[in-house]
């Protein structure tokens, strides 16, 4: 059973890289459908990480001061481990503070939760606790998705 409406593109998963697409697409004037399994965006990670700031600053220029960071990322340390050992190096700076661009350290749950609802906002329909069951082929190529025992259909 297919759905009555027809998306321009689905975007399966609401990590970083799918909110990030999702966004891009709902700003360029497409409809976007993004669909995540868990129950919401995040809920899946239980880590952090470093988040380097250049991509995303010209997606949403000055993230920063609004996104759940942690902290801006301030020293380097390289480690060169062995079975029997490790040589560690650590760099810190007055420039790491004032980077252009600079990078942070992030919980994966609260961050994809909030690149998620920025990329709602700009009118992408997020569907939130449904896995995709399986892909829809129609001569070769992906025109929808199963989830949830209904078809959506998609130009990509």
């Amino acid at each position: 059973m297919s759905s009555e409406e027809k998306f321009d593109a689905i975007v399966v998963g609401g990590g970083l890289a799918g909110s990030a697409a999702a966004l891009t697409m709902a700003r360029a004037g497409l409809d976007v459908m993004m669909v995540e399994r868990g129950k919401f965006c995040g809920a899946k990670n239980s880590s952090g990480g470093r988040l380097y700031g250049h991509s995303l600053e010209k997606l949403i220029p000055n993230f920063a001061a609004e996104a759940p960071v942690e902290r801006k990322i301030t020293q380097e340390r390289l480690s060169l481990m062995t079975e029997g050992g490790a040589l560690s190096f650590q760099y810190g700076s007055d420039k790491l503070e004032n980077l252009k661009y600079p990078s942070y350290s992030v919980l994966r749950s609260k961050f994809d939760k909030w690149l998620a609802d920025k990329a709602e906002e700009a009118g992408v329909m997020l569907t939130e606790g449904f896995l995709v069951d399986e892909l829809v082929v129609e001569d070769g190529k992906v025109i929808g998705v199963m989830t949830g025992g209904e078809e959506f259909d998609a130009d990509v």
